[in-house]
């Protein structure tokens, strides 16, 4: 086995590491955007809400990743868990497959009708950006439409993490094969006849 010394003076080494952080710096600086425009986009929906705390940690979905049964439907099918979906769907696209080209770090251009309470994804998105948008926007339109029971925000994590792997394994399968009709449908998968 070769052993190599590493030089930290060295200009490519360093260059290399100043390179890395910047893509991780950038990586961070729009995540934190693309959070931000999600929130807006739900503030559009429904304006008297607070989505930061009224929406990233309601039941056993809503916010970063999820397990166990949804609690009722803005945590379901309908919201929470298919934007979870929505984003792993959006996460094997060709194009959302890079570093800044993902769910959590792409940012989109929208607009938003305050009178009429709508989001519109504007033309000017690229594929991954659209996708995305479109997530957020279902999400943000599913929000306003639902009933919110204050009780199920901030659940105990117990609640989520005791319901059966095989529900939510189900729940996952079956939002899986809904988005993919969708894509078909919309003509983002190919469809042999």
């Amino acid at each position: 086995m070769l052993k190599k010394e590493l030089n930290l003076t060295d200009p490519k080494l360093l260059n290399a590491l100043e390179f890395t952080r910047n893509i991780f710096s950038v990586a961070h600086l729009n995540s934190i955007k693309n959070l931000l425009q999600f929130k807006d986009m739900i503030k559009c929906t429904v304006p008297d809400s607070s989505p930061l705390l009224d929406f990233a940690d309601y039941g056993c979905f809503c916010g970063l990743g999820g397990t166990g049964t949804p609690v009722d439907q803005l945590d379901q099918l309908v919201c929470c868990f298919t934007h979870d979906a929505c984003y792993g769907t959006a996460k094997t696209l060709q194009s959302c497959s890079s570093v800044l080209d993902n769910p959590y770090t792409n940012t989109y251009d929208y607009k938003c009708d305050e009178n009429t309470k709508t989001v519109t994804c504007l033309d000017s998105n690229d594929e991954c950006e659209m996708f995305i948008c479109k997530c957020d926007k279902a999400a943000a339109e599913c929000f306003a439409q639902s009933p919110y029971n204050a009780s199920n925000n901030h659940l105990p994590s117990s609640v989520c993490s005791s319901a059966s792997r095989e529900t939510s394994s189900f729940l996952t399968a079956l939002t899986a094969f809904t988005v993919t009709l969708t894509l078909i449908y919309h003509n983002k998968i190919p469809c042999n006849k």
